[in-house]
């Protein structure tokens, strides 16, 4: 497996959103018809890996559109720690693009067992997964190469933020206008992936040669960015194996900004909404102070932005585009390295 995989499958995301955002829209509204969703105030998100970085990104949706607390968990945390309140009130969404991962079928399982709303998001019908949840969501996509997660992530975020506007138009959140206006953002973002994928490219190649041999590579976001900062360094982690960090924005001026060396590389993603201007702050605190810093944004405040992005986009939505340069960078880290994904250039 070469890092190319990683080119090649980004290179299809705004075709996957053109084609998927409507009928992922249309699908939720289905299915949030039943009538337990009327009675959810709670939503847990569980799932490993690029699934638990969707839940992130996809967390704040679920607040805004639906009116609903939610927690995104990791699953074995939420297997063994499922904690009070669990009942038809609580929905949890088991996230697994395979429908295979075994502690997110035991977390739905257990969540059954305790007798809340279980919905499955996966991109596999017939898997355990959907056979261990109430209510299936599935989409499947062609032409998938094994690859670290990149279209398969983007799915998973995308029948994500379906189901928040599903739900708030099941509980009258939103009204059937803006659950339509919505669904017109989201395909309309498919412009927006693109732009972003033309404006992001060329510089990645340049910033992965100046960031391939630091002993740990760092990515900050807080809110919906976070899921997006998390992703883009398992990105690296998966496609290139190198140490990488997916961490809080102000989590890391608390702690992290203290590693050496001084000049570790950070990226802060600055997506749009409340942290927004934190970020902007942090990021120029952070290079007064030495750091290899790249700001990860749309021109604005800050000046050009080390990864450009193509915007204006809302904070909800914000991850299906700020997530769109992690594999290009992930693949031209381990271009810069020869090193191949998932460590099979070690491989016998």
């Amino acid at each position: 497996m070469k890092p190319e995989v990683l080119v090649r499958q980004a290179d299809r995301l705004g075709d996957d959103l053109r084609a998927r955002a409507g009928e992922s829209i249309a699908r939720a509204t289905e299915l949030t018809a039943a009538g337990a969703f009327a009675g959810i105030g709670r939503v847990v998100l569980v799932g490993n890996g690029d699934s638990h970085h969707a839940a992130h990104a996809a967390a704040l949706a679920f607040v805004k559109f639906a009116g609903v607390a939610c927690e995104p968990l990791p699953a074995q945390r939420f297997a063994d720690y499922p904690g009070p309140g669990m009942g038809r009130g609580t929905l949890v969404v088991g996230i697994s693009a395979s429908g295979g991962s075994p502690m997110v079928v035991e977390a739905i399982r257990r969540a059954r067992e305790l007798g809340a709303v279980t919905v499955a998001v996966t991109g596999r019908p017939g898997s355990a997964l959907t056979d261990a949840a109430e209510h299936p969501f599935v989409a499947t996509l062609p032409g998938l190469e094994p690859s670290p997660g990149v279209r398969t992530h983007q799915l998973s975020l995308l029948l994500l933020l379906a189901l928040a506007i599903g739900i708030g138009t099941r509980r009258a959140v939103l009204s059937t206008v803006e659950q339509q206006r919505l669904a017109g953002e989201l395909g309309a973002l498919a412009d927006l992936v693109e732009e972003t994928a033309a404006l992001a490219r060329p510089v990645c190649a340049r910033i992965a040669a100046e960031v391939a041999n630091a002993p740990l590579r760092i990515f900050l976001g807080t809110g919906p960015s976070h899921g997006s900062a998390l992703h883009a360094a398992a990105k690296i982690v998966e496609s290139a194996g190198l140490p990488s960090l997916g961490q809080d924005t102000e989590e890391w001026w608390h702690v992290e900004r203290f590693c050496r060396p001084a000049d570790l590389p950070v990226f802060v993603l600055a997506q749009p909404g409340t942290a927004h201007r934190r970020a902007v702050a942090l990021a120029a605190r952070a290079r007064q102070r030495g750091r290899r810093l790249r700001f990860v944004g749309e021109a604005g405040e800050y000046g050009a932005p080390d990864v450009p992005i193509a915007g204006p986009v809302r904070a909800e939505f914000a991850p299906l585009v700020y997530g769109v340069f992690a594999p290009y960078l992930a693949a031209d880290v381990a271009a810069e390295l020869g090193h191949e994904p998932f460590l099979a250039d070690l491989s016998g």
